[in-house]
């Protein structure tokens, strides 16, 4: 568990590749080098580094910052406070960056060693990491949906956060209700007031030999 959440905090760290080779499609994964490990899981077709859009003027947001052993990306918005004539300095508002991954696909699985609920299997799952998440997973199941290209927006069945990696909320998604074979795009949205996040999933280039990894 130690090593994993060591594993999401050092990937702000290491660089990236330029280019996309899609190595995973030439090479099997115990060959990868470190870079291509931190790639796969912070720019590659299952792995989105986001910036939190806010969307509130929340006093209370200033001075939080994202839990411990977040993993976030490199770049993010930054938030400044302007105090009004004669008041006193406010507090800076704070950066929100994070990752979003579709930690179903079995590669994801394999690098993160993931051990989920039993009732997380046949999903798919997102993840979301690095952000100042609350700790009620019904609230988030609420604020988070998935969307294919001309789709309707499809909430996740259930929500779960690993005890030993509280920087990271898992989203199951039915994939009866989320049909990605017959889609292009999937757009994920989580709404956790007072910010709002986005990114958008291209399913086709989502494959390893040419099969589908979701």
């Amino acid at each position: 568990m130690k090593s994993r959440v060591l594993l999401l905090c050092c990937l702000s760290l290491m660089p990236l590749s330029g280019g996309e080779d899609r190595f995973w499609d030439k090479q099997e994964l115990s060959a990868w080098t470190a870079e291509q490990r931190t790639q796969f899981l912070s720019a590659s077709p299952w792995a989105k580094q986001v910036n939190a859009v806010l969307t509130s003027n929340d006093s209370n947001m200033a001075g939080a910052a994202p839990r411990s052993g977040s993993g976030s990306g490199r770049r993010g918005a930054v938030y400044s406070s302007r105090g009004t004539s004669g008041s006193a300095a406010e507090a800076p508002m704070p950066k929100f960056q994070g990752i979003v991954r579709w930690v179903s696909a079995p590669l994801m699985q394999q690098i993160l060693k993931l051990k989920l609920p039993d009732n997380f299997k046949g999903r798919y799952v997102i993840s979301v990491t690095g952000l100042p998440i609350g700790e009620d997973t019904a609230i988030m199941v609420e604020q988070t949906t998935m969307q294919l290209k001309r789709g309707e927006p499809v909430h996740p069945e259930t929500a779960y956060q690993d005890p030993g990696d509280t920087a990271t909320i898992y989203f199951a998604f039915l994939p009866s209700m989320l049909d990605a074979g017959s889609g292009k795009t999937a757009l994920f949205t989580m709404e956790a007031a007072p910010f709002q996040i986005k990114t958008k999933f291209n399913l086709a280039e989502m494959k390893v030999h040419g099969e589908p990894s979701l």
